[in-house]
């Protein structure tokens, strides 16, 4: 790995969650704990669904966000006892990608610099560049980088549904409100780890 690419990450690259088979780093939990956890969760985010469209109207930009906010929020606390997996063939890097290029025209340093810093960078603790290199470590990081990937492209597709819902109602604002929250708090945390990835590879 270049200097350069060893120097992303440690910087902060947005919202851990914990799929490479073979890479286990969240400890099997009891069926009973993990159906009470996933019910206690999701009723949570129903109810402050619920609650965000009664105060602040389902066509508000408030809404928008919530919408989009609430589902990554439950899915990330899902994730600590239920981790969202994609096929491994999503993963592979696609030789457009491989370089970075692609995503630095995107804005991928951008978003990297405004998450170096400030509040959202609690959201990432785990994904950082180990103190030791070892090809174990190096899977870890690489593990935690498709879980977040998997997290983030799951609650992206979720949240389109929410989308075609707004326009099905003719609600255009609001469609273009969810969808713009989306992009950003789902899109690019998307283009991050792909980036960060083929950074790995070098």
């Amino acid at each position: 790995m270049t200097r350069a690419a060893a120097a992303v990450f440690h910087d902060h690259v947005w919202w851990g969650w914990a799929s490479l088979g073979d890479v286990p780093r969240v400890r099997a939990r009891p069926a009973a704990v993990v159906a009470a956890v996933t019910v206690a969760v999701t009723a949570a985010a129903v109810a402050l669904l619920i609650g965000a469209a009664a105060l602040l109207g389902v066509r508000s930009a408030g809404f928008a966000f919530a919408v989009v906010w609430l589902p990554m929020t439950w899915m990330g606390t899902l994730s600590r006892v239920l981790q969202p997996r994609l096929p491994g063939r999503w993963h592979a890097l696609r030789p457009v990608e491989r370089d970075g290029r692609l995503y630095e025209r995107l804005g991928v340093r951008v978003v990297k610099r405004l998450l170096r810093r400030g509040p959202l960078a609690v959201f990432n603790p785990d994904l950082h560049l180990p103190a030791e290199r070892t090809p174990e470590a190096m899977a870890r990081l690489d593990g935690r980088m498709r879980d977040a990937e998997a997290a983030h492209v799951l609650v992206f597709a979720l949240t389109l549904v929410a989308v075609a819902w707004a326009l099905a109602r003719g609600w255009w604002a609001s469609a273009a409100w969810i969808l713009l929250f989306d992009v950003l708090v789902n899109g690019c945390p998307v283009m991050l780890q792909r980036y960060n990835r083929a950074l790995l590879t070098r």
